[in-house]
């Protein structure tokens, strides 16, 4: 063991205190007394086996020679990894960072060309372990295997649900992060590589990482404070400051009113916009992602032409349709997505011809099945390819959009070739650079920042580009393994990994068709997110939508004013988050680390820490239950006023969801909320 001395001065008095800094052992090395021992390190070798269909990927590894390593400290800020004959394979040059922290540099010394490190954690009876990025299926890792790799999620991933299947851990935005809060310390894999956390799921007694890196570096975060009230909240705090966070807000328009989803040609959304407004439902966009055109993906299932120019016959006088709907005070979003494929002569022979897509190790373009269809992808590493997409984006600008949704991201194949180097290795990078074109584009049209950028994908420093993340493709259903339910844990997930500014299609996207039910259950969820957005889904002619009939037209004409109401309360957490990174919508446990129960409560959403809001995810459900911190809390749609630290019962009717606020503050809201909800359902 080596000692580190440290002089602090408390009080006034200089003190000399012996601290135990760092500990070497051959089977761990213990940094601090509040960090976890890494254990058991591997060099490892072997032959990487990896698939992708239709945008899911499968890993293995075959011909596996790992070799297990025993460590040696040589007193100078270095352990040696040696195996069992004395041979030194890897360096770990390790340092103290801020926030209680440190840094390990992994160095491959071996001569070898090895593929990555392992490592191991350990992991007791009672621990609980967040990260691996937004989930849809488990706030708690534990018991599971997470593949950090952006990819589909998997559409229809569930038994229940439209094929193909993918694994409950996939997701479009993994974060190589896995924490501890309770514990307070959290470890950040900073490598592009894939890794993949085993979390106490093969060996019940460890937390197995790898990593396809051999020279990645690790950061453990420990309290800068030591304040366990803080400590899951303290931890999201010093990942941003780190990794990036939000650099610029959206528009006051974006919070304050809804997003319309709308499709089918310049009437059809002319007179979906005109009923929303004659209803004096709040609408401050319109989003049509079918301006480049409709395609029929089989069935009654409908999207968009995969291409980057106006549908002219679709869209007949786009720029003067757009003008009009900004005299209403409405924006014109739309849709690009990073696929090229040879249906449409638009871009691909431009594309083929100057080299501008992910190739095969042969050169050519790689080519690969995207839903019925085969297609591309735009080359982003490229700069003359990313030139060429943004005259495309431009030309949207130039009509009048106040944005767009950036789709997809996450298809580069693992033995792609790239501009900057081989997929393997900048495969998770792409959504960071996809969106960042997409991103300077918006910010020279609009230097004033009256844009949106929507987005899914993404990695570690994806916060630096990102703006507004939406949960990506749920199937529009109950089922708990891709329907609404997930969309609460993604919400919760993807703000404990740094996503601070997070939305959803309501009401889903695959599937379905929704109902009546579905279709304002989600509504509700919708007014209680940051922002409010409606998609038709893929069966855009069966699915329930916002004017189906009269009573779902005044139930989102409701709700779509009591989110109007909450627009102030967003926004003001997210003036906190630009400096904090902490984000807006808050597991229970962020709030109230102390009460035990709060762990539990990964049904509801606090949002900030004065609001608890619980949705309802099940059909025939009028009634949940509120997990309340501490303090004293008045029920908003209620009479209930209570103490906190306990599990309220709560009525939840369609209509009136289960919402409370921290007793004493945001009074005006409570107002507002209640005198909307009593104007709407009076006779």
């Amino acid at each position: 063991m080596r000692r580190l001395w440290v002089t602090a001065v408390c009080m006034g008095i200089a003190l000399v205190a012996c601290v135990d800094s760092v500990e070497i052992r051959p089977d761990r090395i213990r940094l601090a007394e509040d960090l976890p021992p890494i254990m058991d390190v591997r060099a490892l070798r072997f032959t990487p086996d990896v698939s992708m269909v239709v945008g899911m990927f499968s890993f293995a590894r075959q011909n596996v020679d790992d070799v297990a390593l025993v460590l040696r400290d040589d007193g100078n800020g270095r352990v040696a990894g040696v195996d069992p004959g004395g041979r030194t394979w890897l360096v770990l040059h390790y340092a103290e960072s801020g926030s209680g922290g440190w840094t390990i540099q992994v160095e491959n010394v071996s001569g070898e060309d090895l593929q990555g490190i392992g490592f191991s954690l350990p992991c007791q009876a009672d621990d609980i372990f967040w990260g691996g990025g937004e989930q849809y299926n488990f706030v708690d890792l534990r018991g599971q295997s997470v593949d950090i790799w952006t990819q589909e999620q998997g559409v229809g991933r569930s038994e229940n649900g439209t094929p193909p299947f993918g694994d409950l851990t996939d997701t479009y935005y993994p974060v190589p992060w896995l924490a501890q809060p309770r514990q307070g310390w959290g470890l950040l894999i900073d490598s592009p590589a894939y890794s993949r956390l085993d979390v106490c799921d093969t060996q019940p007694g460890e937390v197995a990482i790898d990593v396809w890196d051999p020279n990645p570096t690790l950061r453990l975060f420990g309290e800068a404070d030591g304040d366990a009230e803080t400590g899951p909240l303290r931890l999201t705090e010093v990942l941003t400051r780190y990794t990036g966070r939000t650099p610029q807000l959206p528009p006051d328009w974006a919070w304050q009113g809804v997003w319309l989803g709308a499709q089918g040609g310049t009437t059809a959304v002319t007179e979906r916009l005109q009923t929303a407004l004659d209803a004096q439902i709040p609408v401050s966009a319109v989003w049509v992602q079918d301006w480049v055109g409709a395609r029929n993906f089989g069935g009654d299932n409908f999207g968009v032409k995969y291409r980057w120019v106006h549908d002219q016959g679709w869209y007949p006088g786009l720029k003067e349709t757009i003008a009009d709907f900004a005299a209403q005070g409405v924006r014109f979003l739309g849709y690009f997505n990073p696929f090229v494929v040879p249906d449409y002569d638009d871009h691909y022979p431009e594309a083929v011809s100057n080299g501008y897509l992910v190739e095969t190790a042969d050169g050519d373009p790689y080519l690969f099945t995207i839903i019925t269809f085969d297609g591309g992808l735009l080359d982003v590493f490229n700069d003359e390819a990313a030139s060429w997409f943004q005259r495309y984006a431009r030309a949207a600008a130039e009509l009048g959009m106040r944005g767009w949704m950036a789709d997809f991201g996450e298809w580069v194949p693992f033995d792609a070739h790239v501009a900057a180097g081989e997929g393997a290795r900048w495969h998770n990078l792409y959504p960071e650079r996809w969106h960042q074109l997409n991103r300077q584009v918006l910010e020279a049209a609009w230097p004033d920042g009256d844009f949106v950028l929507l987005t899914r994908s993404g990695f570690t420093h994806e916060a630096r580009v990102a703006q507004i993340v939406w949960a990506g493709d749920q199937e529009a259903s109950w089922d708990p393994g891709d329907g609404i339910p997930t969309v609460v844990t993604a919400g919760l997930t993807a703000g404990f990994s740094g996503i601070p500014l997070f939305t959803h299609d309501i009401a889903g996207f695959s599937g379905g068709p929704s109902d009546r039910e579905l279709f304002q259950r989600w509504v509700e969820l919708g007014a209680f997110s940051p922002f409010m957005r409606t998609h038709d889904g893929l069966r855009k002619h069966e699915n329930h939508r916002f004017d189906s009939d009269e009573a779902t037209l005044v139930h989102f004409r409701t709700m779509a004013r009591l989110h109007q109401v909450m627009s102030t309360y967003f926004r003001e957490l997210a003036d906190e988050s630009l400096a904090s990174g902490l984000p807006l919508i808050r597991h229970t446990a962020m709030v109230d680390p102390e009460w035990p129960e709060a762990w539990q409560a990964d049904h509801q959403w606090m949002l900030g820490d004065d609001v608890v809001f619980v949705p309802v995810v099940a059909p025939g459900v009028d009634r949940v239950d509120a997990w309340l911190p501490k303090g004293d809390w008045i029920e908003v749609f209620g009479s209930g006023q209570e103490s906190g630290r306990q599990v309220v019962p709560t009525p939840a009717p369609i209509g009136k969801p289960a919402l409370w606020v921290r007793a004493g503050v945001h009074a005006h809201l409570v107002e507002q909320l209640r005198a909307i909800v009593e104007a709407e359902s009076a006779p």
